[in-house]
């Protein structure tokens, strides 16, 4: 008798433990992987620039680093991909059998396109505004007009000749949208001032960039928002030799390449952003469409204007900034 006892409450145990497992994979949760599931997702990342550029192509290398710690992933990447090649390696990606593959640049989505329509059941994803084909390619991307609107009114508060300026690398539906809100917040802080902007259609060019921005400071603009990379740096030193220009930087806090004249500069959490392709496919929301993340998610932020605005000044664009956050103010393309 005590055998057959013992032997239901083996089965009793059995059938729970069963009972168990099945009602935890009804609900995905990306925390709760095991290391033995997780270790069999793979995914692999294309950039246009080096790993180590110290620029946009670093910081999606690092979030590839991140997918790879917080799913214990198998992860590739490949890098200095041209938009003309980019077909060929997004393609040798999804024929290799990667579940998730990132093409971080908006130079690639017609090649994006055609290998996601002969690899239905592999995952896409673009880093840039895109707006997906509502099956698996789809993109993560800023909710860039919400930056775009604050350095707006930003420079519009700080400008003495009423005249500001807005530089960036390319003009991806990303960028467009990024500086037409710098405009919208220009003449909602000050109706007066006068907004210039340039796409450089470059990331690297020092000498077109510097041409560009040096060219807007000769024609009276004293603060300029740019976002350029490597070629933006080159432009931010120029200009601010000058006296009484201003610069709003980008990326990461360009505060000590110009201290006093930098007033402050857009914080990009590009390596969360991209996890979050990587979590919304692990959670099985991957849908193919357009996932925005900006101040609300902590995607963005702002860097310390180190003393260079006046209290009035800092609390005018905090209460911008709340309204923009809250949704008060429309920020919308």
């Amino acid at each position: 008798m005590r055998l057959q006892s013992l032997l239901k409450q083996m089965a009793l145990a059995t059938l729970t433990l069963v009972f168990a497992i099945s009602c935890s994979q009804s609900t995905p949760n990306v925390t709760s992987f095991s290391e033995a599931n997780a270790s069999s997702f793979r995914v692999a990342l294309v950039t246009t620039g080096p790993k180590d550029n110290n620029s946009w192509d670093q910081a999606c290398f690092e979030g590839l680093k991140l997918i790879k710690d917080k799913f214990n992933a198998q992860v590739d990447f490949t890098g200095s991909i041209d938009a003309e090649h980019s077909e060929a390696v997004i393609h040798k990606y999804a024929q290799a059998g990667y579940d998730l593959v990132i093409a971080a640049s908006g130079a690639y989505p017609k090649a994006a396109e055609k290998v996601a329509k002969d690899f239905p059941r592999t995952k896409f994803a673009l880093i840039t505004t895109y707006p997906g084909n509502n099956k698996n390619l789809g993109a993560v991307a800023f909710r860039s007009g919400e930056v775009g609107y604050l350095t707006g009114a930003l420079a519009a508060m700080k400008t003495k000749t009423n005249k500001v300026g807005y530089i960036v690398g390319a003009p991806y539906p990303v960028y467009k949208e990024e500086e037409a809100l710098f405009r919208r917040g220009v003449k909602a802080t000050n109706p007066s001032v006068q907004a210039s902007t340039a796409f450089l259609n470059t990331w690297s060019d020092t000498d077109k960039a510097t041409k560009v921005a040096m060219g807007m400071v000769n024609s009276g603009v004293d603060v300029l928002a740019i976002n350029a990379d490597e070629a933006g740096l080159a432009a931010l030193k120029a200009v601010t030799q000058k006296s009484g220009i201003s610069v709003i930087g980008w990326a990461k806090d360009q505060y000590e390449l110009a201290p006093g004249k930098v007033l402050t500069s857009v914080l990009q959490d590009i390596p969360n952003l991209v996890l979050n392709a990587a979590v919304l496919t692990q959670q099985g929301r991957w849908e193919g469409k357009l996932y925005k993340f900006g101040l609300k998610e902590k995607i963005y932020d702002f860097a310390s204007f180190h003393g260079t605005l006046t209290a009035q000044e800092e609390n005018a664009f905090k209460a911008i900034r709340e309204g923009v956050t809250t949704g008060k103010v429309d920020v919308s393309p």
